[in-house]
């Protein structure tokens, strides 16, 4: 969770509501993006497939 009130963050991953939900690898490489509910299922499979 993260909070920006300058909403830089945002602006940069492309978020445009709550809620909203991103994939970063350790160094930072955007993965994944979900906007509204954040499918679990979804997220758990493409963690694993980070390896």
């Amino acid at each position: 969770m993260v909070w920006d009130g300058s909403f830089e963050s945002w602006r940069q991953l492309g978020a445009f509501s709550q809620p909203a939900g991103f994939l970063l690898t350790a160094d930072g490489t955007l993965e994944a993006r979900w906007q509204g509910a954040i499918p679990e299922e979804t997220v758990l499979e493409q963690i694993a497939s980070l390896g």
